[in-house]
C-alpha cells in the first residue's frame, strides 16, 4: 500500500491562513497548467449517464478545478451541474472572497463535513480531486463505503502519481506558483510576502506534491480496495487519462449503482 507519509498542510499546527493560502495556489497551478482539463469530456459524459444535475465534492480546498471546470462545459455548449464544495477544513479566505464565481452554479459550504461520512441531505454525483491519497486504506475505503450505502455514484481524479514524468513535473510548481501569484485574483500582499519574502507556500507545494505522489494509491491498488468493498448491485471504472499541459496522467475511479448504465470510457 502507499507510504503513509505526512503533509506539511495537513498538520494541525500549520497556520489556517498559510493552509488556505497554499489551497489557493494550488488551485491556481491547477487551473494554469490545465491538469484536470483532459477528464472533463469523460466526467461530463458519466455525469450525463447519471442524470447527475447536482455534484457534491468532497475535500474541495479553494475550490480544486471545478471553477475550469464548468467553464469547459459551457464552452462545449453543455449545461454544467450545480456544484457544492465540501471540505473538513472549509478554506475560510474562499468563504469571504465575493469574486468566487457562485453565478456560476459553484457554491461553497461553510460546515465541516467529513468525507468518510457525508450527511444524508447532501444528495448528488461525487467528486474529489487530488485528495484520495490524503485517506489511509481504512477511510478510503470507508468512503467508497459509504457512497455504495447511500447508492451515490461517484468519480475519483489524482493527479499525484508515482510515475516518472510526475514526479519531474513537480518541478514546475513552485515556479508555477512564483510566476503567476502576482496576477491571482482578488490580489493580496500576503500572498506576496508568503511566496517571495519568506517563501514558504512554494516549499510546502514541492513538498507536500512529493509526498502526495509517494502516498498514491496505484491502479492496482484501487481495483483490490474495491474488490474488498460490499457493492452489491455497484460498478466500478478505473483507469488513467494522459493529463494537461504537464505531463502527468490522471487516475480515475468512478462508482455507478447498477441502476445507471454507464457505457466504458472512450
Amino acid at each position: 500500500m502507499p507510504l503513509r507519509l505526512f503533509e506539511i498542510h495537513e498538520q494541525p499546527w500549520f497556520p489556517q491562513f498559510l493552509r488556505d493560502q497554499f489551497v489557493d495556489e494550488l488551485q491556481m497551478v491547477l487551473d494554469v497548467t490545465k491538469t484536470y482539463e483532459p477528464i472533463a469530456h469523460l466526467l461530463r459524459i458519466r455525469l450525463e449517464e447519471c442524470g447527475a444535475d447536482r455534484v457534491v465534492d468532497l475535500c474541495s480546498g479553494a475550490g480544486g478545478p471545478w471553477p475550469s471546470l464548468v467553464r469547459h462545459f459551457k464552452m462545449q455548449g453543455a449545461k454544467p451541474p450545480e456544484v457544492f464544495l465540501t471540505d473538513k477544513y472549509p478554506c475560510t479566505r474562499k468563504l469571504q472572497d465575493q469574486e468566487f464565481p457562485a453565478a456560476n452554479r459553484i457554491h461553497f459550504l461553510k460546515d465541516s463535513i467529513d468525507a468518510t461520512k457525508v450527511p444524508g441531505h447532501l444528495q448528488g454525483f461525487r467528486t474529489l480531486f487530488s485528495s484520495f491519497h490524503h485517506l489511509n486504506p481504512t477511510e478510503a475505503r470507508s468512503l467508497l463505503q459509504d457512497s455504495v450505502n447511500k447508492r451515490q455514484a461517484i468519480g475519483i481524479f489524482e493527479a499525484p502519481a508515482l510515475h516518472a514524468l510526475t514526479l519531474l513535473s513537480l518541478l514546475f510548481v513552485p515556479i508555477a506558483a512564483w510566476l503567476f501569484v502576482p496576477f491571482r485574483r482578488p490580489f493580496r500582499w500576503s500572498r506576496l510576502l508568503w511566496t517571495y519574502v519568506i517563501p514558504v507556500i512554494p516549499f510546502v507545494l514541492f513538498f507536500d506534491g512529493l509526498v502526495s505522489c509517494l502516498r498514491a494509491y496505484s491502479l492496482g491498488e484501487l481495483h483490490e480496495m474495491t474488490e474488498g468493498i460490499a457493492a452489491s448491485g455497484y460498478r466500478w471504472e478505473i483507469g488513467e487519462q494522459p493529463g494537461g499541459l504537464l505531463p502527468v496522467r490522471i487516475t480515475y475511479l468512478f462508482g455507478f449503482p447498477q441502476s445507471v448504465s454507464a457505457e466504458s470510457a472512450d
